[in-house]
């Protein structure tokens, strides 16, 4: 399950990242490059309501 960005949200690019609790997968508005730097990023889960580790799948460019 992919939550969608608002109509608003104009990005470049976003990162897909996944939480290791429930397994939604969220769009990461982020200019950073997170998978050189990190395997997990500790992220707050709408989902789950708190702060929880999610995996870096991936870097979407638009």
């Amino acid at each position: 399950m992919l939550h969608e960005l608002r109509e608003d949200d104009s990005a470049m690019g976003y990162w897909i990242v996944k939480c290791s609790e429930c397994g939604v997968e969220r769009k990461l508005l982020v200019a950073f490059p997170l998978n050189k730097e990190f395997k997990k990023l500790y992220h707050y889960c709408p989902n789950c309501g708190r702060n929880t580790f999610h995996e870096i799948l991936r870097y979407v460019e638009e």
